[in-house]
């Protein structure tokens, strides 16, 4: 049997500077979209890309082609195809909100949503992980979270959990709050224009 750390991915952004830097405007940076739920019929978060000037000062081109995936840090939006396919799993935590990215030639893209984990998922075994211990951890929002360099998973944790329900998880306790994803939905990300994203087993990390 494959161990944990062979079975599951972080979604990572891909190393290419033409892929669009995210922004949140001002409305939508005003609200804690990245951690709570929004209700359903309230108005779409919106984003542009804010490293548009920059890449025209330094003649990086702008992608024609805009990726299905885009990252707003170590968050996703994805496309309405992603959602559906993601829908019929019932993630635990998971919300996804209708949002648009403003393309830098000012073209909307609609088709794009949110997705928000209003928990995270603690999974990391502490005796098992490469994590910088000397300095304890940093508090944030009530959470106690370290800076993690190597990935071992609580293997008893998960042992207890079906795996229906940790198909798709954002990393609880670490400062690199990453989305990490099972090998057998991992298709639903590889489906579309999926040039902005890289998927790194969390044995490889």
């Amino acid at each position: 049997m494959k161990k944990y750390e062979q079975q599951y991915y972080i979604l990572i952004e891909a190393d290419d500077e033409r892929i669009p830097s995210l922004s949140a405007d001002k409305n939508t940076s005003n609200k804690n979209y990245d951690f709570e739920e929004f209700p359903i019929g309230s108005p779409p978060f919106m984003f542009f890309n804010a490293g548009r000037e920059y890449n025209e000062k330094n003649g990086i081109p702008s992608l024609k082609k805009v990726p299905s995936i885009l990252f707003d840090g170590n968050n996703l939006l994805i496309s309405s195809r992603m959602r559906e396919a993601l829908l019929e799993l019932d993630i635990p935590h998971l919300h996804m909100h209708p949002s648009v990215y403003i393309h830098d030639d000012g073209q909307w893209h609609e088709d794009y949503w949110y997705m928000t984990f209003t928990e995270r998922f603690d999974c990391w075994s502490r005796a098992e992980s490469n994590y910088f211990k000397d300095a304890g951890p940093v508090s944030l929002g009530g959470f106690e979270l370290y800076e993690v360099y190597d990935f071992c998973f609580d293997e008893e944790l998960l042992n207890s959990i079906p795996q229906s329900k940790r198909l798709l998880f954002k990393m609880g306790g670490a400062l690199n709050a990453f989305i990490v994803c099972h090998e057998s939905i991992l298709s639903i990300f590889k489906s579309g224009e999926v040039n902005g994203i890289k998927f790194t087993k969390v044995e490889d990390y």
